[in-house]
């Protein structure tokens, strides 16, 4: 099974397009409850996308959702099918943007093989301790791939 973190944006990708069961967080997080793909979390993580969910009043607005829908989102992501870790912190891993060691620290702590995002700081990295950092399309085909062969 791929072992996997994904970023605050995908996260908040997925819950923006939650009436588009074909947009790939949605796919991703879909074939994570199917068991194709083991989730790691962390509060951290829960807690940046409610913040970015809650205080962007222009995506409310626009993807019509309360600030109520966006805690229960939140609520949801910690009782789905995910393994909620507890990283120690990290500090350096992404010099361009501190706030995404948190991400970094968790892929770690978790023994992820891939850590998914659509941040250009992440992705730039390529790599980090061993852990292969992705789009969700890249997994997304990964994930197929690794279904065929099966």
């Amino acid at each position: 099974m791929i072992r996997a973190v994904f970023d605050t944006n995908l996260r908040v990708s997925a819950f923006l397009s939650r009436d588009n069961p074909g947009s790939v967080s949605s796919e991703l997080l879909r074939l994570a409850k199917e068991g194709s793909v083991e989730l790691y979390l962390s509060a951290e993580i829960v807690a940046e996308t409610l913040a970015t969910l809650v205080s962007s009043e222009r995506a409310r607005r626009r993807y019509a959702y309360t600030p109520r829908m966006a805690i229960q989102y939140c609520a949801e992501l910690l009782s789905a099918p995910m393994i909620i870790i507890d990283p120690p912190p990290i500090t350096g891993a992404v010099a361009r943007d501190p706030d995404d060691d948190k991400i970094i620290a968790c892929a770690i702590a978790a023994g992820a093989e891939y850590l998914v995002s659509r941040d250009h700081d992440l992705l730039a990295l390529g790599s980090y301790g061993g852990i292969n950092i992705v789009s969700p399309e890249a997994l997304l085909r990964i994930v197929r791939s690794s279904a065929q062969i099966s």
